[in-house]
């Protein structure tokens, strides 16, 4: 009877394990950039028009994004670190797409106080 408890008792707990391994999701790039960017690649450039930066700056994420899913597969030994290291993954994309628009919001504010203020001030 004993051993019989230790044998479901191992059964089930490798089954919560086995089924915990497979809930842990992958962030994919698509997730965080606009879909006109989602398979960008750096095009160097001399000169730098809004679209290439653009598009630059997103190839460069792209690079540092799957450059870190890299790390996690590759250090994590178990798992719930795997998931760790990608919600890590996954916030810090998270925050910089904030940080973003964050920028955008401040920007426009500026060139709209400046507007109702009577112009630019190199005028």
């Amino acid at each position: 009877m004993k051993k019989t408890l230790i044998i479901c008792a191992l059964i089930m707990f490798a089954n919560i394990e086995f089924s915990f391994a497979q809930s842990v999701m992958e962030p994919q790039w698509a997730e965080f950039c606009p879909p006109l960017y989602e398979n960008a690649v750096f095009i160097p450039a001399k000169e730098n028009s809004k679209k290439n930066m653009e598009n630059n700056y997103w190839a460069l994420r792209k690079a540092k994004f799957d450059k870190s899913i890299a790390e996690c597969k590759a250090y994590a030994k178990n798992s719930q670190e795997l998931g760790i290291c990608f919600n890590r993954v996954a916030n810090l994309e998270r925050n910089k797409n904030n940080q973003r628009i964050e920028a955008k919001i401040e920007k426009q504010e500026d060139l709209n106080t400046q507007i109702r203020d009577g112009g630019f001030w190199w005028y």
